[in-house]
């Protein structure tokens, strides 16, 4: 039997979701993207959503959504609403190891195939999919997400990141020239050892004064930082913290400390009361806590426009507009995702949701009928212990009906969890049904850190 350990150490949530898988492989041979003769630049939309950058690829003709992940060095496949549409090439069976001592996870190893991500091709591309159906992000953002691709774009470009209108800039490097910008910052990226995944330098402020800390770049966490505990350094969680559920790892679900801290320094720019996690020590085995110290997240970077320039090995940030924003975490401790659609005789023509027979398209409903329409169905997933959810009696598997008197299907996944988010003391009110049962409840949001 063949195991492939794949080549990074990656976290990747959205808001909840985490990927943990353990890196010691390196993949290569792998194709390079390039635009058409003659052509120097392209620009692409991407959707943000729970802060991940979503990008439309094509791969072999099909088009995929896919998170455009700096801390991941190979193309990875978790799902497909129609996998008989899907043709990967020259495919052979293999298995993934990632965290833990559970058996490697089957899927299969693609050569040679096509991908297109707006006018840049990549002819012959290496392709990972995960047969496992359990790892699926889509539950987790509400909407269809098939698979993540870092690296392997990023090495062959510049890209000028803009969060703020959701547009990426793709550049030849050959050809790209920087301006002149007294507001930035740009610093140097760090491949260690050959290694794919990007790391660069900043600081924080703990008890003993500001500390020098080695972060992964990772634009596929929808967490703003990382930490992990380091007595030498002086690294270590606060007493204002609480235990939380931080995700569903490649085996198994991780846990740790969530809380906040002073302040974390990008260069000239200082970020305050930044939301931490600090995963237990049992799912950061392999990992040398005196070479990195944690992860820059989603939750920052979308406060900045950044260059991504891995060519030239370096980044510029720039701050944006929602560089002043404050972080917030979730304060009724619940989790919530998507798990199927059920029936509505309610219709409104702005939320249609134009399904094919296997694929999910683009918005919220369809209509099958005349007088029925197909809903999202959302369901608890997780009820953190202790928390204002826990104390009313809410559980895991709780189908949610209503939420404040209003259908919770009229909800885009992600506008659900961010009520959850903002306004300390905030009632909310939910109807939600349980073996068969209607049942109501209600609590307030509860600050925590």
């Amino acid at each position: 039997m063949k195991i492939l350990l794949l080549n990074f150490c990656h976290f990747l949530k959205s808001k909840a979701l985490v990927l943990f898988l353990l890196a010691s492989y390196t993949v290569l041979g792998q194709g390079n993207f390039n635009l058409p003769a003659g052509t120097t630049k392209d620009k692409i939309r991407f959707e943000l959503s729970n802060n991940l950058i979503i990008i439309p690829v094509f791969v072999n003709g099909v088009e995929l959504s896919f998170i455009l992940d700096t801390g991941v060095g190979s193309t990875i496949i978790f799902s497909v609403d129609n996998k008989k549409s899907l043709e990967l090439k020259n495919a052979s069976k293999i298995y993934l190891r990632g965290l833990g001592d559970d058996e490697p996870v089957e899927a299969i190893k693609s050569l040679k195939n096509e991908l297109k991500i707006g006018k840049t091709t990549s002819t012959a591309h290496t392709i990972y999919l995960v047969l496992d159906e359990s790892i699926n992000f889509s539950p987790r953002m509400g909407f269809p997400v098939h698979g993540i691709i870092g690296y392997d774009f990023f090495k062959d470009f510049v890209l000028d990141i803009n969060y703020i209108k959701k547009v990426i800039k793709i550049n030849k490097p050959d050809s790209y020239k920087y301006r002149k910008c007294k507001k930035c910052y740009e610093t140097v990226l760090d491949f260690k050892n050959q290694n794919k995944r990007p790391f660069f330098s900043a600081k924080y402020k703990s008890e003993k004064g500001l500390i020098d800390i080695n972060l992964l770049l990772d634009s596929g966490s929808g967490s703003s930082l990382w930490l992990f505990e380091n007595q030498k350094k002086g690294i270590k969680v606060s007493d204002n913290s609480f235990r939380d559920f931080l995700g569903k790892g490649f085996n198994g679900d991780i846990y740790g400390a969530r809380t906040k801290i002073k302040e974390l320094h990008i260069g000239n720019f200082m970020l305050k009361d930044v939301t931490t996690s600090f995963p237990d020590s049992i799912y950061i085995k392999g990992i040398s806590i005196n070479d990195r110290q944690g992860s820059l997240g989603g939750g920052v970077l979308r406060r900045f426009n950044i260059i991504m320039d891995y060519p030239n090995k370096k980044i510029s940030f720039k701050r944006n507009s929602f560089f002043e924003k404050p972080f917030y975490y979730n304060m009724s401790g619940l989790t919530i995702q998507h798990v199927g659609f059920v029936f509505s005789k309610d219709y409104n023509e702005k939320d249609r949701f134009y399904i094919g027979l296997n694929e999910i398209v683009n918005k919220k409903t369809v209509q099958f009928t005349n007088d029925f329409i197909l809903q999202p169905k959302y369901e608890i997933s997780d009820v953190r212990s202790g928390s204002p959810a826990d104390e009313v009696g809410l559980q895991e598997g709780d189908i949610i009906l209503e939420i404040n008197g209003r259908k919770a299907y009229t909800y885009k996944l992600s506008t659900l969890n961010d009520l959850f988010y903002f306004e300390e003391g905030k009632k909310i009110r939910l109807k939600i049904k349980r073996a068969g049962v209607d049942m109501r409840f209600e609590f307030y949001l509860k600050k925590v850190i």
